[in-house]
């Protein structure tokens, strides 16, 4: 079943707002194994809309259509459907009906308006929406089953969720050449989107029912494994079979798959352990204890920190010898093993992180230039780990990647356990 989705409006083509009805529709539909194949954005211009349902109906056996059918004189969605299909404008009795009983029951006027949302395609099918006072409105065009909505996301995911995908779902099971879908999200940190590919690039003719997709969402990238197959049990198999070998080929890089979130995950793994994490954060300002206190029950693990910018608080803080700032810098290894080792004194945790570098765009030296960070790993009773990092891009991208850069490395060391060097 190839599906479209064809949102119109002059707010969603100039900026004024965002299509958040798309992706939550995208999703409630890939659970019944139907992807999305295109999704067209359309001014409020009649040629255009006209147009765009005859082009989306030449290609698809469904399509959800939305905005454009409330009061105003902008609303002429379902005139140019009835343009398109070559059927004039009727006023529908039941419409009218249901129109009458909600402005009667909120004590309001109808207006001449209002009673426009009575108009319909003729021959065109009408379901009463229970949120708002514009139909659904059902017709076909070609071989193309249309379902009209409001675009108001209250009206269209009550309309969609209890009228639309229920209708697709009685199709897709009647339909005989079905096509079922398995998808996994394999989530990852420190490896880059074109690393990402070349490790599992072998693995792709392996699995000849699987596609191997990418997608950078900064500092992650993720791994998109997509099966089909004439059976669920059968995609599901071939999906179970690809994500095992990807696992194999990227290891400790995968964080977590699907809905899973970086925070979370490292909440868990420190609850797990039973440990305790303190921070001094220099160049990322606070960024990793906002990034850990945005998981509820984040008390448990996290103790507190110092966001210690200056030399001065370094030391005043988080206890970095005057010594150390004056011979080595305020951003150097040495520097970095300090503010770690002083903080996790300070705060009495089993472990504790530290962050240091030019974030840019000014500052650097020739050996430390700017998107150097240097990030320490102190833990009770084991030798404090220190790495240096080279990161490319504008101030945010910097701190960004020198948060997820330090946090990296206590996760490797909780997941490597008492193996780790």
């Amino acid at each position: 079943m190839r599906v479209e989705l064809l949102c119109t409006g002059d707010e969603l083509v100039t900026g004024l707002i965002t299509d958040t009805n798309s992706p939550w529709f995208e999703a409630r539909l890939f659970e019944l194994g139907v992807k999305v194949e295109r999704i067209l954005l359309v001014g409020d211009v009649r040629p255009d809309i006209t147009q765009a349902l005859l082009e989306v109906a030449s290609r698809a056996d469904v399509a959800l259509v939305s905005g454009g059918l409330g009061p105003t004189m902008d609303d002429f969605t379902l005139e140019c459907a009835a343009a398109a299909a070559g059927v004039p404008m009727v006023e529908d009795p039941r419409a009218l009906e249901w129109l009458r009983e909600r402005y009667a029951k909120r004590n309001v006027s109808i207006s001449a308006g209002a009673l426009r949302m009575a108009r319909v395609p003729q021959g065109a099918e009408v379901v009463r929406n229970p949120v708002g006072s514009a139909p659904l409105v059902i017709m076909r065009l070609g071989r193309c089953r249309l379902f009209f909505v409001p675009g108001v996301p209250r009206e269209y995911m009550a309309l969609a969720e209890g009228e639309v995908l229920p209708r697709i779902r009685a199709a897709l099971e009647s339909d005989p050449e079905r096509v079922y879908l398995a998808f996994r999200l394999l989530k990852t940190v420190g490896i880059a989107e074109s690393m990402l590919d070349a490790k599992v690039a072998p693995l792709v003719p392996q699995h000849p029912q699987v596609v191997f997709g990418f997608r950078t969402h900064a500092p992650e990238n993720h791994l998109k494994l997509m099966a089909t197959a004439s059976t669920q049990a059968e995609a599901n198999a071939a999906l179970a079979a690809a994500e095992v070998a990807s696992r194999q080929v990227l290891g400790t890089a995968i964080f977590g798959a699907d809905g899973e979130e970086y925070a979370p995950v490292m909440a868990k793994l420190l609850t797990r352990a039973g440990a305790t994490l303190s921070l001094a954060e220099s160049c990322t300002g606070g960024l990793i204890a906002q990034q850990l206190t945005s998981v509820a029950g984040s008390s448990t693990f996290f103790i507190g920190g110092a966001v210690s910018y200056s030399e001065k608080m370094k030391m005043a803080w988080v206890g970095v010898p005057a010594e150390v700032l004056a011979r080595h810098t305020a951003v150097s290894r040495e520097t970095a093993v300090a503010m770690a080792e002083g903080v996790r004194a300070a705060c009495g945790t089993t472990y504790a992180l530290s962050v240091t570098g030019y974030a840019g765009p000014t500052g650097g030296t020739p050996e430390d230039p700017v998107g150097t960070v240097y990030s320490a790993l102190a833990a009770e009773g084991r030798p404090t780990h220190c790495e240096r990092f080279s990161l490319t891009g504008d101030r945010d991208r910097v701190r960004l990647f020198a948060a997820i850069s330090a946090l990296e490395l206590l996760r490797q060391r909780l997941l490597a356990g008492s193996s780790a060097p």
